[in-house]
């Protein structure tokens, strides 16, 4: 009988440290552990954040021979609800009297980081990754982030408001949601652009999955966000 109690209790234990060894680096170290690539593993390949693929302007001819507008990327960037005068364009009018037609080379497809950023975990990387404090408590709204922006693509981008026009989150079957602010920043020298959502109607496990749909310049981002993979061991909700 004793035999039989030690291999149970063997069992137990190695049951045990299996899961431990099996979870995520999120989930069985602190934030302030984490090394420089699962930091930036968490902000860019995890169930937080995703790699979107989209078409976007291939502009090298059309700088070479002046002619592109200024968009977001100008002087006149808005922080909060719009963008100011366009500015800071690449060339003037030169295209247009060469003879007419189009100096745009074939579309590159770029790959952009479509991040659920308002997430613990996530701000807890962005914070390392900055070097500021790591918090511990969830923004009052949700927030998704479209990271790593190229400047062609932030050329075709004059308005904010055509943005939050064409933006939702699509939450199960519950419907879906407008943003209610969107903001302009950078990550390095790429542009980067947050949605903020309400939580007022909090987003559940039961949902199941959601999906973030926006569309910018020509581009038009679909990125689903599964919820059980983004549940953090022992909680019952996902971290959003």
């Amino acid at each position: 009988m004793r035999s039989w109690r030690h291999v149970v209790v063997v069992m137990g234990i190695w049951v045990g440290v299996s899961a431990v060894a099996g979870a995520q680096f999120w989930e069985r170290e602190s934030a302030d552990d984490w090394s420089d690539s699962e930091v930036e593993e968490l902000l860019t390949d995890s169930p937080w954040s995703h790699q979107a693929g989209v078409n976007t302007p291939n502009t090298a001819l059309a700088e070479r021979v002046g002619g592109l507008g200024g968009g977001v990327v100008g002087a006149g960037v808005g922080a909060r609800g719009g963008v100011g005068a366009a500015g800071g364009g690449v060339g003037g009018a030169g295209a247009g009297n060469l003879g007419g037609g189009t100096f745009m080379g074939r579309p590159e497809r770029t790959n952009l980081i479509v991040r659920w950023a308002s997430a613990l975990p996530v701000r807890q990387a962005a914070a390392r990754q900055a070097g500021a404090p790591v918090p511990d408590r969830p923004e009052p709204n949700y927030r998704v982030t479209v990271a790593g922006i190229p400047r062609a693509l932030a050329e075709e981008i004059t308005s904010l408001d055509a943005i939050r026009e064409a933006t939702t989150l699509r939450v199960g079957t519950r419907g879906d949601r407008s943003p209610i602010d969107i903001l302009v920043g950078y990550e390095g020298d790429q542009l980067a652009l947050d949605w903020y959502f309400l939580r007022d109607d909090p987003i559940l496990a039961t949902d199941g999955q959601v999906e973030f749909i926006t569309e910018l310049g020509t581009a038009r981002i679909e990125q689903t966000f599964n919820l059980s993979d983004m549940t953090l061991e022992g909680e019952s909700q996902p971290a959003l």
